[in-house]
């Protein structure tokens, strides 16, 4: 499964080293390139996008008429809005520089609301090189250096050349993992600092490739993980503008849509296989735009291990490189989708901490900067890539315990009997027929079932050193964590469950929480003090 990567542009990296011993002998502040305007650009771009335009769409969409009726006046200011973006983007670059030292990188930025960021190495526990592509045709890169601190604080070097890039990251990881595995003093420091340029060939031949995605790969997974419903969501306000250009497109090809999906005129069987293959060309189209995308984020994917680090590269117009410690990882999730079921594929997710993270949210969300996301492997691959982490056996293949029935229960109370009165209500005060009547019977049905599958999915085991959990719908996800990793728990019982004897147990990470209801109540807290009595007596690091 593993290869031996082999040395590239070794006169390159050496040079590359030079250049950043000389900038941090200088100790001098340093200016950025000019092409750092770009990446200032692109990112007011993306935030007004994000937090100002995307609450206007429905603005435009009920005055789209007046938009089109006035276009020059409406281009002149948008294009006067651009301009003054650009202006703030020439002005942020003035006033960016940075100072590197031999055990340090300082910051400093703004105008008005000025910062200085003065960033010890040994503080340091990630290193992450984006390459943008607007960044490609330079050999440009972003620096971002993660230090779990407060998402608010910046620290990127938002322009440097990619072979210094490399030989930076280099260094800082070479001092952080010094500092943190043997408490080295500040002259430690400095000779370790001193030994990075002699090890950096050694430092690549010791990096070893675990697994690669092909094109077949990222079309599975595109196809498996469509996620451009969200698109979609944000398209809504246009769908009249949208449907009407797509009728004129169709007429202008020669193809009358009204007349083809005209119930009136056809046959009952011709006017659904006409509706059935208009449906299967939007789904069509729909597949495409998430396989394009997946390609787009994952293209020529390579995740490598370097002594305790793992570093995952990808990317077709911006490049990507995510570095983790294994000792950071919080814990490890095989995720499957109903389709990723069916063909036997699993997204692999080795999560790390999260804290200060602005977008940091639950457990299901996906946040690619914590997250070493492995896409549509097989069941094979992702055990072994899960034991190469965390030295755990096949996840799929735990023995794991149901929760208690009485979920079922709990669930048939609220949601099901609610909707269940409703639609009933309905039904009553309309009249509705008896196919009415066997559709709500036949939705009623639908539910129970989904309810006793949501009970089924649900399962908990552990061991000596790890807590294993298992949970989905029509999809089945498997989590993995070391029981030293565990931050916080949490036992809850509702009166119901009290008298039961049940409780749910709440476990929070570093990387989120984690839930899992109706267990045995003595379970839970047999779980909770081995948990605490562990972590007390042992007091195990968990960054």
């Amino acid at each position: 499964m593993s290869e031996q990567i082999d040395i590239e542009q070794l006169d390159t990296n050496n040079a590359s080293e030079a250049q950043l011993a000389k900038e941090i002998a200088s100790d001098e502040w340093l200016r950025v390139s000019p092409i750092a305007i770009l990446y200032f650009l692109v990112k007011t771009l993306f935030f007004l996008v994000n937090n100002v335009l995307i609450y206007m769409l429905p603005l435009f969409a009920f005055n789209f008429s007046k938009v089109k009726e006035n276009l020059l006046l409406f281009a002149l200011g948008a294009l006067a809005f651009v301009v003054l973006v650009l202006i703030g983007s020439v002005i942020k670059y003035l006033f960016y520089n940075y100072r590197l030292s031999a055990d340090r990188v300082e910051i400093r930025q703004g105008m008005i609301k000025k910062s200085h960021l003065d960033l010890p190495f040994s503080k340091i526990q990630n290193v992450k090189i984006i390459q943008p592509f607007y960044y490609r045709f330079s050999n440009f890169s972003i620096v971002e250096l993660d230090t779990a601190g407060s998402a608010q604080q910046e620290a990127n070097i938002v322009a440097i050349r990619l072979p210094i890039a490399e030989s930076f990251k280099q260094k800082v990881l070479a001092i952080a993992s010094n500092t943190s595995s043997a408490g080295l003093d500040t002259k430690d420091h400095e000779h370790s600092t001193g030994k990075t340029a002699d090890t950096l060939e050694s430092n690549t031949l010791q990096e070893v490739v675990l697994n690669r995605r092909s094109l077949k790969d990222l079309i599975i997974h595109g196809i498996t993980n469509n996620r451009v419903w969200i698109f979609l969501g944000f398209l809504a306000p246009f769908y009249n503008a949208i449907a009407d250009n797509i009728g004129n497109v169709f007429t202008l090809i020669g193809l009358d849509i009204a007349a083809y999906l005209n119930y009136e005129t056809l046959t009952m069987w011709v006017f659904v296989l006409h509706l059935f293959s208009v449906v299967m060309l939007i789904m069509l189209a729909i597949v495409l735009f998430s396989i394009i995308g997946s390609i787009f984020v994952f293209y020529d994917y390579r995740l490598s291990r370097h002594d305790e680090r793992y570093i995952r590269r990808s990317g077709l117009l911006t490049k990507h490189e995510v570095s983790m410690k294994a000792s950071r990882i919080q814990r490890a999730v095989h995720q499957q989708d109903w389709l990723d079921l069916i063909i036997g594929r699993v997204n692999l997710r080795f999560e790390q901490n999260t804290s200060g993270n602005a977008n940091a949210g639950q457990a299901g969300q996906i946040n690619n900067a914590n997250k070493l996301i492995v896409p549509s492997v097989t069941p094979l691959e992702a055990d072994e890539l899960v034991d190469d982490v965390l030295t755990v056996s096949a996840l799929s293949k735990v023995n794991f315990k149901a929760i208690s029935p009485r979920y079922i229960i709990r669930l048939m109370l609220f949601p099901v009997t609610p909707i269940c009165l409703v639609l009933f209500l309905v039904g009553f005060f309309n009249d509705f027929n008896i196919g009415a009547w066997a559709a709500i019977g036949g939705f009623a049905t639908l539910i129970v079932g989904l309810c006793v599958l949501r009970w089924y999915r649900w399962g908990f085991a552990k061991d000596e050193h790890f807590i294993y959990i298992r949970k989905g719908l029509l999809g089945r996800d498997y989590m993995v964590f070391p029981t030293t990793k565990i931050q916080q728990t949490k036992m809850h019982q509702t009166p119901f469950m009290r008298a039961k004897q049940l409780a749910t147990l709440h476990i929070v990470l570093a990387s989120g929480g984690m839930r899992v209801p109706y267990l045995p109540e003595n379970e839970v807290k047999g779980v909770i003090d081995e948990a605490l009595l562990k972590i007390g007596r042992d007091k195990p690091a968990w960054m």
